[in-house]
């Protein structure tokens, strides 16, 4: 069963950043999926990984603590896979 809700997660997920992203005119070598990187594969800048959380937040309804996720040791962490962001979301919305 969390297997199921990881991969609804990771749905929810790619279905956000390709409504961000849809009018970039991206030429994405393939579809958008949980190893899809949002700094190398998408050309996301801090901005729009801002927008990415508040739109997952909007879209769940909650506070999501994505600092935990953007910090490591005091710095940013330089780029995430959509199924990183993926697996922070399921683990705030099972704690």
């Amino acid at each position: 069963m969390d297997r199921l809700k990881q991969e609804t997660t990771e749905k929810t997920v790619i279905a956000v950043v390709e409504d961000l992203i849809q009018d970039w005119g991206l030429d994405l070598g393939e579809p958008i999926s949980g190893r899809t990187m949002l700094v190398a594969d998408l050309e996301f800048a801090s901005v729009d990984i801002i927008q990415l959380c508040v739109a997952l937040e909007q879209s769940y309804e909650r506070k999501l603590g994505f600092h935990d996720l953007l910090m490591r040791d005091g710095s940013y962490v330089g780029d995430l896979s959509l199924a990183q962001v993926a697996g922070h979301v399921e683990s705030k919305l099972n704690s």
